[in-house]
């Protein structure tokens, strides 16, 4: 019978001056706000099925994602953490104080920090987005979430009790165990996420903004939802929801790449024939071109460019 892979990280054998640095090293998807004097730390890691299951004692530390690691390393996945301690977690939505008892999760995709606390028999679950997505279909409103109460209990008990037992978890049991563990995750955050459903609307507006911005500065390249998404700090399903409602993130470029096209044909500088200018903008054949701008105008490019400088 073959029990699930652990492991263990300790900085008790190094000098004690390269302690902070092997530690910040391990976790480096993070910035943290610690002591470099003194410090110490160790991590024993259980891998069940598609989660990992970790037990941590540390100094005092506060991590944090910000948007430019986020562009940086493309780290993705959720993160929930069970702590002894009370802290605050800063997102773009505030600052929240977390009871000691309660989960906590984070998208790695979105930034955050948390207030500096040790860390003292601390449990974290770390879950890959995909497996999130399958049970929580708007997954990335778990950013930020608090879990306590009677749902957030329930799920820190899970927790613990799996951490307790992770000895005799074998192989063959760590797929049903985390498929249990995703599903209690989404049940007990539903009612949570349902309350925060409001509030982030405006937050969504707010990034659908800088979304479109961003492909106003980039009509004249490829379009590469990866990249993207890195350079925003967001996830791909994230940038698909926002633009849902657009009829997508590649109709709503469109659709800015031809109203580009038309301020250019109304410029009676611009001497470009009309195939250079729907070039520059990613239409490199001229008859798809004229079909998109008659869709969208009602009129060919041609007879738009002769109505708007008077010419025939």
């Amino acid at each position: 019978m073959t029990l699930v892979p652990r492991s263990l990280f300790t900085t008790d054998a190094l000098p004690e001056r390269d302690r902070f640095e092997a530690w910040r090293s391990l976790f480096s998807a993070h910035d943290l706000d610690a002591d470099p004097v003194g410090f110490s730390g160790s991590i024993e890691t259980v891998v069940v099925g598609a989660m990992a299951l970790r037990v941590m004692n540390a100094t005092s530390q506060g991590p944090a994602r910000s948007r430019s690691q986020i562009r940086r390393d493309g780290q993705d996945g959720f993160i929930l953490h069970l702590s002894r301690h009370a802290y605050s977690v800063e997102t773009e939505r505030g600052i929240v104080e977390v009871p000691a008892g309660a989960v906590s999760l984070n998208d790695l995709s979105q930034p955050y920090r948390r207030s500096r606390v040790p860390e003292t028999g601390s449990l974290i679950l770390a879950l890959p987005r995909s497996a999130i997505a399958a049970v929580v279909p708007d997954e990335e409103a778990l950013h930020g979430l608090i879990l306590h109460g009677g749902a957030g209990r329930l799920l820190a008990d899970h927790i613990r009790s799996l951490a307790m037992n992770s000895q005799a978890v074998t192989t063959m049991d760590a797929a049903h165990l985390a498929q249990a563990t995703l599903h209690m995750v989404a049940a007990c955050a539903r009612p949570s996420l349902e309350t925060a459903a409001g509030a982030s609307a405006p937050l969504d507006a707010a990034r659908l903004r800088t979304a479109k911005r961003f492909l106003r500065d980039h009509l004249s390249t490829p379009l590469r939802i990866d990249a993207m998404a890195k350079a925003l700090g967001m996830s791909r399903s994230q940038l698909y929801r926002l633009f849902e409602p657009e009829g997508g993130v590649a109709r709503a470029l469109a659709r800015q790449r031809l109203a580009a096209i038309r301020t250019a044909l109304e410029d009676p500088l611009e001497r470009r024939s009309i195939g250079e200018i729907g070039e520059a903008y990613g239409f490199g054949n001229a008859a798809f071109l004229s079909r998109a701008f008659r869709q969208a105008y009602g009129v060919s490019p041609r007879d738009y460019r002769a109505a708007t400088r008077g010419t025939s």
